[in-house]
């Protein structure tokens, strides 16, 4: 389950990203703010602080596994689809998302797809970006993580073992 990126997790990145979560849960946008742009700020900060990156990871497993775990693993022969819709039913273009929603939504269908190698070349693609994409990139990963984790699904179907 998760993206199984081989990447591994740190612990300061995990109860970042919890916290992170914690903040948008409770709707602290400024604490949710001031924690996104210090784990941004360039140089990384060295202070035991996790980095971007790490967090980042740790987002988008936690979205791949939520997704995972709501809907089953694909089977064989088949693959996880991602389609958006706007609440009133219209197609959602991609190319109309902004660049870090677009990172978001290719980064987890890498991942879901099993393309681990294209999901671990945007992981490290997006430690390059600035300041500003990486703070907007990271609560973008959280918000869906939030997002999944409320969407009301069914649960995932039977599957027959042998």
């Amino acid at each position: 389950m998760g993206s199984k990126a081989g990447r591994p997790h740190s612990p300061s990145a995990a109860a970042l990203g919890g916290r992170l979560m914690k903040l948008v849960g409770d709707r602290d946008a400024a604490l949710f703010s001031r924690e996104i742009s210090r784990v941004c700020a360039e140089p990384q900060a060295t202070d035991g602080q996790p980095h971007y990156g790490d967090v980042l990871a740790w987002v988008v497993d936690a979205i791949v596994g939520v997704i995972t775990a709501r809907l089953g693993a694909a089977g064989p022969g088949e693959r996880f689809v991602l389609d958006l819709h706007f609440t009133d039913g219209t197609h959602v273009d991609v190319d109309d998302l902004s660049a870090s929603e677009r990172w978001v939504l290719q980064t987890v269908a890498g991942f879901l797809a099993e393309e681990v190698a294209a999901g671990e070349r945007l992981l490290a693609i997006a430690e390059q970006f600035d300041p500003t994409l990486r703070a907007d990139t990271l609560a973008d990963a959280i918000i869906w993580l939030d997002f999944v984790l409320d969407v009301d699904l069914p649960d995932p179907p039977d599957v027959t073992t042998t």
